[in-house]
């Protein structure tokens, strides 16, 4: 079998737009007329983003979950959750300009959404909220999501949009990083599932995407293939990466 990844095409997208979202997330719109060649074909895909770097130096790049996208007119919204600017990430997000040229390669994963499947459980952090609403987006009518998020407060959280009946429960963190209070864990435990029949998408902080992960599959006997998870990153590691962000 042939495991060699296919080759990255790279494009070039120049910022057309910064809204600030809540306190903490900030969407950056980037547009170019090659990204009319790409093709978002599943909610929650990413695009591994490359923030500009010194001459000399390798730019630095990071997974990051295509929002929306206008492929008539080559337009990308990248949602990003600000964390201080710390990190070249950080340090950009911050200080974006109009203008500003960011490289872009992939896109990458998506959530596959099961036309059979009646109900859906989507879990996550702030860093999974983008990813989450393209997802209840593109539900179908006859389909219903439990959605359970963690933000910091009551400003993190976003209206989600989509024909499909959708229920949220939003936890708060509070002065700990979402996803690192212990909150969603507690919440998916408390929670009905019918392991038969729900599909679960899960994403955020990697030692709580373990930890559920490990509930839905050991406690409650979710099967393997209902599930699609990854950990987006871990706390104390600035450099944290899945491996299929490679």
């Amino acid at each position: 079998m042939n495991t060699t990844k296919p080759p990255r095409t790279t494009y070039l997208a120049e910022v057309v737009q910064i809204r600030d979202l809540s306190p903490a997330m900030r969407r950056i719109s980037v547009a170019s007329h090659a990204l009319r060649a790409l093709r978002i074909e599943l909610p929650g895909q990413w695009m591994k983003t490359f923030f500009p770097a010194p001459d000399g130096v390798r730019p630095i790049g990071r997974a990051y979950t295509v929002r929306a996208f206008d492929q008539a007119a080559g337009q990308l919204d990248l949602d990003f959750v600000m964390h201080g600017d710390e990190g070249p990430a950080g340090h950009w997000v911050l200080n974006a300009r109009l203008g500003d040229v960011l490289s872009l390669a992939g896109p990458r994963a998506g959530y596959v959404i099961d036309p059979h499947a009646g109900n859906h459980l989507l879990i996550g952090d702030a860093t999974a909220l983008p990813a989450i609403a393209s997802i209840v987006q593109a539900l179908p009518p006859q389909a219903s999501a439990d959605v359970l998020l963690e933000v910091a407060g009551p400003r993190e959280r976003q209206e989600l949009h989509g024909a499909a009946r959708h229920r949220g429960t939003w936890l708060y963190s509070g002065a700990a990083p979402a996803g690192t209070s212990g909150q969603l864990l507690a919440a998916v435990r408390a929670s009905r599932i019918d392991a038969d029949s729900v599909r679960v998408w899960l994403a955020g902080e990697s030692a709580m995407v373990r930890a559920v992960r490990q509930h839905l599959l050991i406690e409650r006997g979710l099967p393997r293939a209902f599930l699609t998870s990854a950990g987006y990153w871990k706390l104390g590691d600035a450099d944290h990466r899945e491996r299929d962000e490679e």
